[in-house]
């Protein structure tokens, strides 16, 4: 039974990326080798941390086994390729895949399981053969004959020259040629491969006394394009000048679903990418196209979005002037991500730049924005979808004193932080329901002046609930932080 040996991977990792049905013996360091069986082992699934001399080390030990690198990137996997490229001592089948290329990493562990099961094959016809030498030509043909019609691949016996002088029916099913008229055919005309890769194979498998191995490209039976998985190996290992025993599978549909599910990856992988690249282009539009200059203050925003940016979040802002000498600023939160929160948040937006040119209360504001959310809420809750909304608002001016008047509001939202000169930190004791629940709230705002270096914070909960492990930032944090930042 083959066995892949893991080096130094989490055990979820090997799980995840061995082949079903191949047990996996984990070790934690390339010491630990010695469990390598080059009869069993078809391949070392190892993290890339491990490098260069664990595929040396595993090439000494099992110069057949697969070493297969798991590298936590892309560029990473690039980078060991590389130096796997120049360093001597290395197996041919030596690969490093990223470790969210899953799938390509399990196809390679199977493409070594496969290249396992082909040569013990070979290596029992060899064997079986070795029990038969001195036999009686009559014994061996009969055995050779069972052998040949019961063998699950295709097994050619080719003489140094190159021609067939025995071919079992499966060859004939994969070559689309009768077992019998294959016999005296030269061997690369039968193959036929498209670079005459098949009649290097057997010149090489004779005149080095190796096994050869390779994947060869034809047109198949059917007229379509035929992937076979060939391997030449001399029939004797000390008189290999005798013969070549070649055996082939044909791989063609294996093949083709590999191909077929990497073209599907590549379309997965672009999609995600205009996915992503139409997410982060609606995000934008819901987002002030720059911030507004006012004489006599600082405007300052900062939005980074959590992930990969594929979503598209529920978190916003906006800045924008509502008179003569009056603006008005809100940060919020709409509950979910994708599409709806997309459509919520803009009529969040539209909504609060119409109500604060007609009427002149932040309280008012908040209440109109309410309603247009309650009546969406409603209109939403028979499809399921039950989205509200949370914000923190403020209308500001600039007084008479050049002093900043500012008056803030929250629906179900954190109330603005004012940050004083001197480093005292204050809650604004603004309080209010949450937006789009209930048809009518009492909403309360707050009032207060700003001096040269006061600052006033509106943020989201991405801030305080942004973790490290299990740990949360928290608001006491942030306090402490923009204390520490005062003036």
């Amino acid at each position: 039974m083959p066995e892949i040996v893991a080096v130094d991977l989490a055990e979820e990792v090997v799980a995840t990326l061995a082949p079903e049905g191949v047990p996996v013996a984990c070790v934690r360091t390339d010491r630990e080798l010695d469990r390598i069986d080059p009869a069993v082992t078809p391949a070392v699934l190892a993290a890339a941390s491990a490098g260069v001399e664990l595929a040396q080390a595993v090439h000494r030990a099992a110069p057949d086994a697969a070493v297969v690198f798991v590298a936590d990137d892309a560029d990473d996997a690039t980078e060991l390729t590389a130096a796997l490229a120049t360093t001597p001592g290395i197996g041919r089948h030596t690969r490093c895949l990223a470790a969210d290329d899953g799938e390509e990493v399990r196809a390679e562990l199977e493409r070594a399981v496969q290249r396992l099961a082909h040569r013990q094959a070979m290596d029992r016809v060899r064997t079986q053969v070795e029990d038969f030498r001195g036999g009686s030509p009559e014994t061996l043909s009969v055995y050779l004959g069972q052998l040949f019609d019961h063998a699950p691949l295709g097994i050619l016996l080719v003489d140094p020259s190159g021609t067939v002088r025995a071919a079992n029916p499966v060859c004939g099913e994969a070559l689309g040629w009768p077992a019998r008229q294959m016999v005296g055919a030269d061997v690369a005309t039968l193959l036929a491969a498209e670079d005459g890769a098949a009649s290097d194979l057997v010149e090489r498998c004779v005149t080095t006394g190796t096994r050869v191995e390779a994947t060869l490209t034809r047109l198949g039976p059917q007229g379509t394009v035929q992937h076979l998985d060939v391997s030449a190996t001399p029939v004797d290992p000390e008189h290999w000048a005798l013969g070549v025993f070649v055996l082939l599978r044909d791989e063609t549909a294996r093949i083709e679903a590999m191909e077929a599910a990497e073209v599907a990856r590549r379309a997965a992988v672009a999609e995600a990418e205009r996915y992503a690249e139409l997410a982060w282009t609606l995000q934008e539009s819901l987002l002030p196209p720059d911030l507004p200059s006012v004489d006599g203050v600082a405007i300052g925003a900062r939005f980074h979005p959590a992930g990969d940016g594929s979503e598209i979040g529920g978190d916003f802002f906006d800045i924008f002037q509502i008179g003569d000498d009056e603006w008005f600023a809100v940060v919020g939160d709409i509950c979910g991500k994708g599409a709806g929160a997309a459509r919520l948040t803009a009529l969040t937006r539209y909504t609060l730049r119409a109500t604060t040119v007609r009427t002149k209360t932040i309280e008012r504001n908040l209440s109109d924005l309410n309603d247009a959310l309650s009546r969406q809420y409603e209109q939403d809750r028979p499809r399921g979808q039950h989205r509200f909304a949370t914000a923190a608002a403020l209308r500001f001016h600039v007084g008479d004193d050049g002093a900043l008047v500012v008056t803030a509001g929250s629906g179900g939202h954190a109330p603005p932080l004012v940050v004083r000169a001197g480093g005292e930190v204050e809650e604004l004791a603004c309080r209010g329901p949450l937006l789009g629940v209930f048809p009518s709230g009492n909403f309360v705002s707050d009032r207060t002046t700003l001096g040269p270096g006061d600052v006033v914070v509106l943020y989201t909960d991405g801030v305080t609930e942004a973790r490290r492990g299990r740990e949360e930032f928290g608001e006491d944090r942030l306090r402490l932080l923009l204390a520490s930042m005062a003036g």
